[in-house]
């Protein structure tokens, strides 16, 4: 204050002594207004809420607590005007809210009454609390418990002025502190304060972290000092007591941690120096502060110094002034102050009055040149040297341990009451492990949502978490507990009961390996079952699933006995006697096969493997017993060498085979014994065959051949003789001479003599059996070239590979999406019998087989399209009943994906290009009807009714979701390796009890059928002179079988070609997966009905071997159009209508036919003669024949 506005009137001045310059405005305490203020005193300091205890008198004795607790209010000081012409100076207002009340003592004429008045912010000691916040800078949380207590700019209000730049942190711990402790610990350890101050609608306080911010008004705040002399003051503020104290503090202030998520596994230490002051000594070393690198050290160094130097010089005086609040420099007028020359910070004030006592202040100040900063009191700050738990979680339903990258968990700890994101409730924490090193060493158990676990902190520090260990509950229980056999016991169990044992108990050791993937164990001593009855002791490697023996030097599998572990691990010497005596058995019989010109062993590879298996010297297998050693599989056992298979017997060697017993040689086949042979067939074919080569049957004595109860056929392409002592029979194609020195001798009732006639005994070259065709046409007659000659077998050639096997209904975004994998290089055109390899040839796949014969000019065409047919002339052909399940596979590619508009068929998101195509094996039935002269093919199918359906957190059908939604349309590429049983993403796929009540199977046979069988196509035999006209036709049936099995049960006396489950609505049907009604999507995600189309038609035209018709988002088109993976779209404009399978078609139903909408009494999907090259291609391998196929219209 001023002397201009200073009280002359001594006896006035202090107070402001005048205790009615004293009020209490208290808002909703209208009884504040008569209070007599008698006394009060206050405290301010930096880094504390504002305190005064004020004592007032009042007229009435019944004032109550309600009426001024909780109060916002202030306490004013109005200085009195220089004198009564002047006007007073602005009151000040020491804002606040009520938190205490009590009456003090009364009389008849008036009551002592007293209150606090504090700051808002000392509010906060009533919250204390266990919290934590994460990734948030301090500031933010100051801010945001600032915030809770209603600092909203109407009770109180509060600002940030800071320099210095705060990171965010990752993990912050409130631990049993109440709000104020925790802010004001915040404050220490940052380098942030704060004081109270007044604001102009209520309190305000003010957070600052700089010298820059303190309080500088060289008007009010620079006074004299005059001590105590008993002069008058004359009215004017001055300081009358100053005393200093300084003390000695170290010289360097070091600080040292670790961080375990720091690039460097070194500690990191930052030292901080005061330089230039030679009272200080020592060093101030601290360890184990939260800081993650180099940079926050230095910065934790830095604080920790410039707290001892705003320690180091301290201040103490007394004054009048009215204004000093803490922040404020105070300079002296008249006196300069040897470490303080720029004057005082006030760090903290303590005032009062009363009706006897002037107004005086004491305070506390350090050089205002120095940074101020609060001290740390470490030894305040909360520690948590115990464990809290808390449970891991994720961010929601995983069943597997929920980690980063750096192996941490999220942990829910219990203490923990804010609502917070699954999966965001914890900073990232490391898991304690009793081992752990460089290189990812390590021992490691994952942990699942819902583990109760210890959480520890590092160094005690409240702000560094870490998972210490895991408890079992009474719902988690040990997988020990107390009896038998479990007390004896000890082990490792993961949470998919993958377990590690170990059985102490006498007499009944043993150890136990297991997992319940495929039931996999290793057992070693003793063993028992779940009962816990005896299965036997020893050791055991077991396995539902694979199971593998891995040796890379060798493998010795023995049953001799070394017993107490004796003897060397490869001591084999009984196994290696066994081997030279099989040796020499083996030289014995040899010599005898030679001497009887016959093949004989390779005895120098038996002696060569004997001696590579002696002690293991190469990595061989060697399986060796005392007594006998077995092979035994339900199904199939195979012996596979790179050089040679050897078998030696003392004894016999016995061979029972069930079904076909095969050998095949590249080279030899030899068969050798020293007394007789035989070999029987006492039912089915005896098959004998030299199919590059003569062969020769011969013996010493007699010979018979005979047929007992059928027809003895003997063919030869150029000449049959038979000769007897020089008598001869000679049949040749053109004529059948016979001849004999003697004569020739009919006895016969008649001798007839007819027209000439021709029989054709049809079948490819060494065909297991003939197909005779019969016939006076005089086209076959006329034209011995008309039957085909018959060529060697060709070789045998590799299978084209496996690229896909789910074809898919030509509609919207959905395909398997191949990439990569095998692709056919160099894909040919189309790929009728023309002499290539065939994917429809089951009995010799990729074999070559010609028709055309070179000499042969009346079979040229050998890719013959569809023909117009003509009125048939009659013909009596006859060829017999034909039926076998064949297995083709679909001429179609892998290739990259374009959308209809030919533009590459993209990822939206990430730009990856999709790969379309595809392949897969068709399996059905081709059947000949001789009374009929109709093929009909036949594909059998199993529709077992499947459902998906939402589930709720205990994996039970969820009851909860509108009507619509309780069952899920079935989708390729969210549920395609989707099993029965499993669940996915919240969606269930389980078996259906039946189909739905408007699903009828035989509709939907007919619906089908109506589709495949249009055209009444037919098959035509090519390259007779009739040509168009020519009677050889077969009608062609496409059949479609379809039975509904409930959870897959087999049906008797049906086997199935194709198994496919049946949903009740699908976005897409494909091969694998139908759906009684279908859906679409539109681009908000809302599913609409589709009318019922020709879909299924389509499906099963994939089961026929038929490719697709469309392009667009992967359809499986000809592979002729492929071209170095990418499609031909000239050959496909060019061949746009032509008989042969189209890249695009509208109507077809391989093309966009498929989705045209069903119309009553009307097909609205097409197909083209060309749809039976597969059938024509089978017939013509059957007949040895080449046919064509033929249509009307």
């Amino acid at each position: 204050m001023s002397t201009s506005t200073a009280i002359s009137d001594t006896p006035a001045r202090a107070g402001i002594n005048i205790h009615p310059f004293y009020s209490l405005d208290i808002k909703g305490a209208p009884s504040a207004a008569l209070a007599d203020v008698y006394e009060f005193e206050g405290t301010r300091g930096i880094g504390e809420p504002t305190r005064y205890t004020i004592q007032f008198t009042h007229p009435r004795r019944d004032l109550s607590r309600s009426e001024f607790l909780m109060r916002m209010g202030a306490f004013v000081i109005q200085p009195p005007a220089q004198d009564r012409w002047s006007q007073p100076e602005a009151a000040r207002r020491v804002q606040g809210v009520v938190t205490g009340f009590a009456l003090k003592t009364t009389n008849r004429d008036q009551s002592l009454y007293e209150i606090v008045l504090e700051s808002r912010l000392a509010l906060l000691r009533n919250a204390p609390k266990c919290r934590f916040f994460l990734d948030a800078s301090i500031p933010e949380i100051i801010e945001r418990i600032l915030r809770e207590h209603d600092f909203n700019k109407i009770f109180a209000d509060f600002e940030f002025t800071l320099n210095r730049a705060y990171r965010k942190r990752r993990f912050v711990m409130q631990w049993n502190e109440d709000d104020l402790a925790f802010v004001t610990r915040l404050c220490r350890r940052s380098g942030i304060w704060f004081v109270c101050d007044e604001g102009q609608r209520c309190e305000r306080v003010c957070f600052r972290d700089d010298y820059a911010h303190y309080r500088r008004d060289p008007e009010r705040l620079m006074v004299a000092y005059r001590p105590h002399s008993g002069l008058d003051p004359n009215g004017i503020e001055s300081v009358s007591a100053l005393e200093m104290r300084a003390t000695t503090v170290p010289a360097a202030y070091a600080v040292r941690t670790f961080d375990t998520e720091a690039a460097i596994s070194d500690p990191i230490e930052a030292v901080s120096p005061i330089h230039d002051d030679r009272t200080t000594y020592g060093e101030a070393y601290a360890w184990g502060t939260p800081s993650q690198n180099e940079d926050e050290t230095k910065e934790e160094a830095q604080l920790r110094r410039e707290v001892a130097l705003a320690g180091q010089v301290e201040y103490r005086g007394e004054c009048d002034m009215l204004d000093l609040t803490p922040g404020s420099v105070l300079k002296l007028s008249n006196r300069e102050l040897p470490d303080a020359k720029h004057g005082l910070v006030v760090v903290r004030v303590t005032c009062g009055a009363s009706r006897r006592n002037a107004y005086r202040v004491i305070f506390d100040a350090i050089p205002s040149d120095r940074q101020y900063r609060m001290p740390l009191k470490e030894k305040t700050w909360p520690r948590i040297d115990a464990v809290i738990t808390g449970t891991i979680t994720s961010s929601g339903c995983w069943k597997d341990p929920y980690l980063d990258s750096q192996g941490e968990y999220i942990v829910d700890l219990h203490l923990d009451r804010d609502t917070r994101t699954p999966g965001l409730q914890s900073c990232p924490m490391r898991l304690a492990k009793p081992f752990a090193g460089p290189d990812q060493t390590g021992f490691h158990f994952g942990l699942v949502e819902g583990t109760v676990v210890g959480v520890s902190f590092l160094w005690g520090c409240v702000d560094l978490p870490f998972i210490s260990h895991v408890l079992h509950t009474a719902q988690h229980t040990d997988p020990i507990v107390a009896g038998v056999p479990w007390g004896t016991r000890n082990t490792i169990r993961t949470r998919s009961n993958n377990t590690l044992e170990m059985d102490d108990r006498g007499g009944r050791e043993h150890i136990k390996i297991a997992t319940e993937h495929g039931k996999s164990q290793l057992n070693l001593g003793h063993m028992v079952d779940r009962g816990q009855s005896e299965r036997g002791s020893g050791a055991e490697l077991r396995s539902d699933g694979p199971a593998a023996l891995r040796g890379g030097g060798g493998v010795l599998v023995s049953a001799y006995a070394r017993n107490g572990a004796s003897g060397k691990q490869l001591d084999m010497q009984e196994t290696v006697a066994q081997l030279e005596d099989a040796l020499a058995l083996a030289k014995a019989l040899a010599s005898s096969a030679q001497t009887s010109k016959a093949e004989a062993a390779d005895i120098g590879s038996q002696r060569a493997a004997n001696e590579a298996l002696d002690q293991l010297r190469q990595s061989g297998v060697l399986v060796t017993a005392p007594a006998s050693a077995g092979v035994a599989a339900d199904k199939n056992v195979q012996v596979v060498a790179g050089e040679n298979i050897v078998g030696v017997a003392k004894g016999d060697a016995s061979w029972s085979v069930w079904k076909r017993f095969t050998v095949a040689a590249h080279d030899v086949v030899s068969l050798f014994t020293q007394k007789g042979m035989s070999l029987i067939a006492a039912a089915g074919a005896v098959v004998v065959q030299a199919q590059r080569g003569r062969m020769q049957l011969a013996s010493q004595d007699d010979m018979t051949v005979e047929t007992v109860n059928g027809v003895l056929h003997v063919k030869s392409a150029k000449e049959i003789v038979m000769n007897v002592g020089g008598s001869y029979f000679r049949m040749t194609p053109g004529e059948i001479e016979m001849g004999t020195r003697g004569g020739v001798l009919f006895k016969t009732s008649t001798l007839k003599k007819t027209g000439p006639a021709q029989m054709d005994l049809g079948g490819a070259a060494f065909a297991p059996a003939f197909v005779p065709y019969v016939t006076q046409c005089e086209v076959w007659r006329t034209n011995p070239g008309f039957v085909p000659q018959q060529v060697p077998a060709a070789d045998v050639v590799a299978p084209v590979p496996d690229i896909g096997d789910v074809a898919p209904s030509p509609l919207g975004d959905f395909f398997s999406r191949l990439s990569g994998g095998d692709v056919q290089s160099g894909a040919s055109a189309f790929s009728p019998f023309d002499g290539k390899p065939s994917n429809v040839d089951d009995d010799i796949p990729k074999a070559t087989v010609t028709l055309n014969h070179p000499d042969d000019q009346h079979q040229t065409l050998v890719t013959p399209d569809p023909i117009k047919l003509a009125n048939a002339v009659p013909c009596d052909w006859k060829i017999s009943d034909l039926k076998v399940d064949v297995r083709a596979r679909i001429e179609s590619l892998s290739y990259w994906g374009v959308l209809n508009d030919r533009t590459p068929w993209k990822d939206s998101e990430t730009g990856e290009r999709y790969r379309g195509g595809g392949s897969r094996d068709s399996y059905f039935e081709f059947a000949y009807s001789e009374k009929e002269k109709a093929i009909t093919c036949t594909v059998r199918v199993m529709l077992v009714p499947m459902d998906l359906f939402p589930v709720n957190l205990k994996g039970e059908r969820d009851m909860s979701v509108p009507t619509e939604e309780q069952t899920i349309p079935y989708e390729y590429s969210v549920h395609s390796t989707m099993t029965p049983g499993s669940t996915r993403k919240g969606v269930k796929m389980d078996y259906r009890d039946a189909v739905g009540s408007d699903f009828d199977v035989h509709t939907l046979i007919g619906r089908i059928e109506a589709v495949l069988n249009q055209g009444d196509y037919k098959l035509i035999l090519d390259g007779c002179s009739k040509g168009a006209a020519c009677g050889c036709r077969v009608k062609v049936h496409f059949k479609v079988d379809l039975r509904v099995s409930i959870k897959g049960a087999p049906i008797k006396g049906f086997e199935p070609h194709v198994t496919l489950k049946l949903f009740p609505e699908v976005f897409r049907a494909d091969t694998g997966s139908w759906g009684e009604r279908h859906k679409w999507k539109d681009e908000l995600k809302i599913k609409h009905d589709y009318p019922g189309a020709n879909v299924e038609a389509h499906e099963c035209g994939h089961f026929f071997n038929f490719p697709d018709e469309y392009y667009d988002q992967g359809g499986w088109i000809h592979h002729s159009y492929i071209k170095g993976e990418q499609i031909d779209f000239s050959l496909v404009d060019a061949k746009a209508g032509a008989m042969f399978w189209q890249g695009y078609s509208s109507f077809n139903v391989m093309g966009s036919g498929a989705n045209s909408p069903v119309q009553s009494g009307r097909i609205t999907a097409g197909i083209k003669p060309y749809y039976l090259e597969y059938v024509r291609r089978q017939f013509s391998i059957a007949t040895n024949k080449l046919w064509r196929v033929g249509y009307e219209v």
